[in-house]
């Protein structure tokens, strides 16, 4: 088909335990992953362009049943979007209003650097993010 291949559920849960056992190891914190529906409001990107080819394999895959969660990291009332993008930003297109997220919380003070990331390139929603023809 297109040479896009999307993640699948069980693949998005070992990444978020990656992902994870990555942050435990560069904070010294535990982190716990949690499964829950957020906002898609609440979301902020962390990555400024998405890939037109992309997303649209992304949308009609959804449109068939593709439900694979987003991995998020919560900060002051936001979830950071580690993982993701696409379907994020397919299903607020297509009018959804909550996305299924794996969230990994901290167990002590973090504050995560694509906090930073996300104010220095202008992210706070994910109609900030740009999309790539090509």
């Amino acid at each position: 088909m297109s040479g896009i291949r999307l993640i699948t559920r069980e693949e998005a849960v070992k990444r978020a335990e990656r992902i994870r056992d990555e942050y435990r190891t560069i904070s010294g914190i535990e982190f716990e992953v949690e499964r829950k529906f957020i906002s898609l409001e609440e979301v902020v990107p962390t990555q400024s362009e998405l890939s037109e080819k992309k997303l649209l394999v992304v949308l009609q895959e959804i449109k068939h049943g593709y439900d694979a969660p987003i991995i998020v990291l919560p900060h002051a009332g936001r979830y950071y979007i580690l993982d993701g993008h696409h379907r994020a930003f397919a299903l607020k297109k297509l009018g959804v209003m909550e996305v299924e997220a794996l969230v990994l919380v901290p167990r002590g003070k973090f504050i995560p650097g694509i906090v930073k990331t996300a104010e220095k390139s202008g992210l706070r929603r994910l109609e900030d993010m740009k999309i790539r023809r090509g």
